[in-house]
């Protein structure tokens, strides 16, 4: 390409060089980067607050027939359990979607297990209820039709090492047969407890064949825990089964 020149007043010829158009700001690919990037923290902030509520409702939701003192495990005047035959609330889940709940019974339980390093295992309620019919992603099964839900509260003191409770792969099995994972976005997990701190976590179960909220006798439930900076060959299997119609002596 042939280069421009111009003819000065002293009769010589001079080059003309050509400035480049400069891009505009939205034509620049670090303007779109940086958007990309604040569009995305922000998704992911508005994301994390949203579950953070769903799991303060669920939790609120199923305690509410309970004892308004869920710390004290070994009150003797309390009752063994409490019900709230029509309790007609509705929950959100943490996929957006609504389920009417219909019936809810608490039951005061005192499970405990010290046998591992120091640690204190607590279960110290469980709500059962029955629910409007509603689908649930199982993550063994796919998609599954649920007729109530399990509440487990639970409180776990670390012993002289800093523990982690791997409550997000924890199963239950019902007396009827049933064996359910948890639903960890709807739970409440404390899953890393330093040394001689206590921490309480709601796990959630939903049952897909469940028609009244006195239906089971008993639960069990698994899960693993380990030193944090153990590896998994120290690892320790929880297998609690927990009584649902034995009076508290």
């Amino acid at each position: 390409m042939a280069k421009k020149t111009i003819k000065g007043e002293d009769g010589k010829l001079y080059e003309v060089k050509e400035l480049k158009p400069k891009n505009k700001w939205y034509k620049r690919w670090y303007t779109w980067t940086g958007l990309i990037v604040i569009i995305a923290a922000a998704s992911g902030g508005a994301y994390a607050y949203h579950v953070h509520q769903v799991n303060e409702q669920f939790a609120n939701v199923q305690t509410v027939p309970a004892s308004s003192d869920d710390s004290s495990s070994d009150d003797e005047s309390s009752d063994t359990n409490s019900t709230d035959e029509d309790s007609d609330s509705s929950i959100q889940l943490s996929d957006g979607s609504s389920i009417n709940v219909k019936e809810t019974q608490a039951y005061k339980t005192s499970f405990g297990d010290t046998s591992y390093k120091g640690t204190d295992l607590e279960i110290y309620n469980v709500t059962t209820a029955t629910t409007d019919s509603f689908t649930h992603d199982d993550v063994d099964t796919g998609d599954t039709t649920e007729h109530g839900y399990i509440a487990v509260d639970m409180k776990y003191t670390a012993g002289d090492e800093d523990m982690t409770i791997y409550a997000d792969q924890a199963v239950l099995n019902t007396s009827d047969g049933q064996q359910i994972n948890i639903d960890a976005e709807d739970s409440k997990l404390g899953e890393d407890v330093n040394v001689g701190s206590t921490r309480k976590s709601t796990m959630v179960f939903m049952i897909p064949k469940m028609t009244k909220t006195d239906q089971f006798s008993s639960i069990r439930l698994k899960m693993d825990a380990a030193p944090q900076d153990d590896d998994s060959a120290d690892m320790h299997t929880y297998d609690a089964t927990v009584q649902l119609n034995d009076p508290k002596e």
